[in-house]
This record gives C-alpha cells, sequence and structure tokens, in this order.
C-alpha cells in the first residue's frame, strides 16, 4: 500500500500528532490546490463547493505513508464510531504496546481499554490497543511475535520489519 489519506480539521494538529506519536517525517507539502468545482466532486468525491486548503505527506517509518488533507467549505461533522459504516481504523505495529501505551498515556492520548492480548484463535498472540486523535479518528498500536493462524496456513500477513 503506498498511502493512506485522512481528512483532518487544522493540518498542522495532524502533522503534530503524527510526529509526536509516530516520530512522522514531513516529505513534502502542496498548499491550496487552484481547482475548479468539477474537479473536487467527480476526480475527489468531494463537495463541488469545498476546497483543499492543504496537503502533507509524511513518512512514518518504513511503512504505508500518511497523507494529511485539511479542506475548507465544508461543515465539521462527528467522527464515525467504529461501528458505523465508512469508519476506518487504522493500526501500527509497533515493538512493545505496553511501553507505546505508556507513552501514549504521558502524551495526554485518549486511551481506550487495553493493551488488550488475544489468546485464542486465529489472532491468539496479538497485543493491542485503540485510540483517539485530537479529531476523534481511532487509530491502534499493536505488538506480536507470531500469530496462531500461522501454524495452520502458509499465507502471512505482511509485517513491518520493526529492528
Amino acid at each position: 500500500m503506498h498511502h493512506i489519506g485522512i481528512t483532518v480539521p487544522d493540518i498542522e494538529e495532524g502533522i503534530q500528532f503524527f510526529q509526536a506519536v509516530f516520530g512522522a517525517i514531513e516529505v513534502f507539502r502542496t498548499g491550496p490546490f487552484g481547482v475548479d468545482q468539477d474537479f473536487m466532486e467527480n476526480k475527489l468525491g468531494a463537495a463541488k463547493y469545498s476546497k483543499i486548503r492543504d496537503l502533507v505527506f509524511l513518512r512514518c517509518g518504513n511503512g504505508t505513508s500518511v497523507e494529511l488533507f485539511e479542506y475548507e467549505g465544508e461543515s465539521a461533522s462527528p467522527p464515525k464510531r467504529s461501528s458505523e459504516v465508512g469508519c476506518v481504523h487504522l493500526c501500527f505495529e509497533v515493538e512493545d504496546v505496553n511501553a507505546s501505551a505508556e507513552r501514549l498515556k504521558e502524551l495526554g492520548i485518549d486511551l481506550l481499554d487495553g493493551p488488550n492480548l488475544v489468546e485464542a484463535g486465529p489472532l491468539a498472540g496479538f497485543n493491542w490497543i485503540y485510540f483517539r486523535t485530537p479529531w476523534g479518528l481511532i487509530l491502534e498500536v499493536a505488538s506480536f511475535d507470531k500469530l496462531a493462524y500461522e501454524t495452520d496456513t502458509p499465507e502471512r500477513l505482511w509485517r513491518a520489519k520493526l529492528s
């Protein structure tokens, strides 16, 4: 996967969050886009009257990049709950989810319950915790050595090379 695009209410806040939490590096930014209403609606699926205020690409470790968009012209809407259609969450693999959760807590990040260790089923061995960005997006950090499904199939999920 090349990148994941996220719309944020304030691009500077988004950049600061990903830098503080994941050590993200700003690779480049575009500033405002000079495109017409048809472009916004027909090429981006955005509101016709909206405009892109800024766009930035961040590198988070050696995985998929994060692209942050800040739009203007659209009224703010509450973030979706995990159970709502269209909601997404992003999971970042870390060396030690417990140490990461402590660091997130020290940063004042809104943590949900956990960390949680899966003890049975194909995900046995998966240790994870969900948390929220300042604008309400749900993110996850997880760590594991191997997962139980690996004993039943030669197929493997993609893994970060953390060391």
